[in-house]
């Protein structure tokens, strides 16, 4: 294949002004009082403004209006078809009745309504703001491709830089980035020097390494498992360097990743993709891959910390999140076409065949069910998957051990709380009253109960139960202790042991003694 890229020259002067415009944009210098009459840089908007303008020059939506239109030469004109005395006034009184009228004299566009252009896309493809890639299978191909693009940018007066450009080249690069006929590499700007980059003294420093790490998190296999620790870091703690060891590891495993990133193929959607996700306890990453030569290779990589509510997942319904996360990032790519997950767990499969799925489980179903997935269950590693990952996957034992390496504070597994519980011995004699209230906030109803037991043998005494008005849970429980012990006292009971769950009852009649 053949690549080219295209960089615009001052780009954001081809846009004229509108009068509106200029009178905002005004500025005061020591020579006068000034306007623009093109679109300077440095305007909020004008970054939005210049992408419509290239999205229109590349799919061609629109005509340029026709006091502009006069002004492009007549050989772009003739080579897009476009002739400028068809536009007559019968033309555009048609086209204004398709449109929606606000007032009796403006429109929604507030001036002439743009004429469709006729034109179509021109390469099939998008911008960056004022940076274009192509590629074409041939040198031929290449050179109709740059001819129409050329003329397309030269009806809307868009200037090409050349020696930011490339033209005719094997791998180009394009946004800190390399892509050749192979697939897509990472050049970012950070490797040079990573190796010696010492861990950052300032929180501010840390984030600044990881949005540099960002933006290629994509080239990063299990970039949120690693990057998870370094996240939690406050800026107290890295200044007074506290408990960075793991963060410290993240951080030389980053570096060592962004150095070394792998290849990505080119999807093809001619061939089925492969999803392996993994999980562990605080986040779910995945692999988009295509198989070449009975070999699975990268396309791209993604993932993300799990919420709160997620951390409790079983690590099966955690791969589902991560497949599910594929699907979403990378729908444009994956869409219509067959996609083979290789999971560890067999809940996927259920999920796409179960009647009798319910709570979380059923809008997943409903999510998964319009994609065309074929779910292969391993259950090792070692049950063949490792002999078709090509070489910049990594199996999935080995992302286990980083991750019992790097366990961040969000995803420790978090011990209950010891509970002091008073018990009696097994050959205790004497009496035992347990009560219980409860009272509904909405309507302040509430209930109670109360039992006296007889130990040895757990012989019932007396029983009660209640129904009470206008009472908070508290009342409800105070009601019912005071009652049980009234019903002790009637009994002539003077040892007692009260059993109940509400401490700041049983705590206050304590004090109370």
């Amino acid at each position: 294949m053949w690549f080219m890229s295209l960089d615009m020259a001052s780009g954001f002067w081809a846009i004229r002004m509108t009068e509106r415009a200029k009178l905002i944009s005004a500025f005061v210098c020591p020579f006068g009082h000034f306007q623009w009459v093109r679109m300077p840089f440095g305007l909020t908007n004008a970054p939005l403004v210049y992408q419509a303008v290239i999205n229109n020059c590349l799919w061609g939506f629109v005509r340029l209006p026709a006091e502009e239109e006069k002004l492009v030469d007549q050989d772009a004109l003739e080579f897009l078809g476009l002739d400028p005395s068809e536009r007559d006034e019968s033309e555009r009184e048609k086209a204004k009745r398709n449109v929606p009228i606000l007032t009796d004299k403006i429109t929604a566009f507030k001036r002439d309504i743009p004429a469709p252009s006729q034109m179509g896309p021109v390469i099939g493809r998008s911008s960056y703001i004022d940076d274009i890639a192509h590629g074409a299978p041939t040198w031929d191909q290449l050179c109709e491709d740059l001819n129409a693009l050329l003329f397309r940018l030269r009806y809307w007066n868009i200037s090409v830089s050349l020696p930011k450009s490339e033209f005719g080249k094997l791998s180009i690069p394009y946004l800190s980035h390399e892509i050749s006929a192979e697939g897509l590499r990472a050049t970012p700007k950070i490797a040079k020097g990573v190796q010696d980059l010492p861990f950052p003294k300032t929180l501010k420093g840390v984030q600044s390494f990881l949005g540099s790490l960002n933006y290629y998190h994509k080239f990063i296999e299990d970039f949120p498992v690693v990057a998870a620790v370094l996240y939690e870091l406050t800026d107290e703690q890295v200044r007074a360097g506290r408990d960075l060891s793991k963060a410290k590891e993240a951080f030389e495993i980053l570096k060592r990743k962004i150095v070394s990133t792998p290849l990505l193929r080119h999807p093809d959607r001619t061939r089925p993709f492969v999803i392996i996700p993994h999980a562990n306890q605080w986040a779910a990453c995945a692999v988009l891959g295509q198989e070449y030569d009975g070999v699975i290779h990268s396309v791209r990589f993604t993932g993300r910390v799990l919420n709160d509510a997620e951390l409790r997942y079983h690590v099966a319904e955690k791969e589902v999140v991560a497949v599910m996360r594929v699907l979403d990032v990378f729908q444009t790519l994956v869409q219509n076409c067959l996609v083979k997950v290789f999971t560890r767990h067999s809940v996927l499969s259920w999920l796409l065949k179960s009647k009798t799925a319910d709570r979380r489980c059923v809008p997943w179903g409903v999510i998964l069910s319009h994609w065309n997935l074929e779910v292969h269950k391993i259950q090792r590693d070692e049950d063949g998957l490792p002999a078709v990952l090509g070489a910049d996957i990594t199996p999935r034992e080995l992302l286990d051990e980083v991750a019992e390496s790097l366990i961040p504070a969000k995803g420790r597994v978090k011990a209950p709380p010891v509970i002091s519980m008073e018990m009696l011995e097994a050959d205790f004699a004497g009496y035992v009253l347990s009560f219980d209230g409860a009272a509904k906030t909405s309507t302040r109803q509430g209930s109670c109960g109360c039992i006296i037991w007889e130990l040895l043998g757990w012989n019932l005494l007396a029983a009660h139960g209640f129904i009470l008005e206008d009472v908070t849970v508290n009342d409800a429980e105070y009601y019912e202790l005071l009652k049980g012990l009234t019903l002790a006292s009637e009994r002539e009971i003077q040892d007692l042991v009260v059993v109940g769950d509400s401490r700041i009852v049983i705590q206050q009649v304590q004090r109370a003694d």
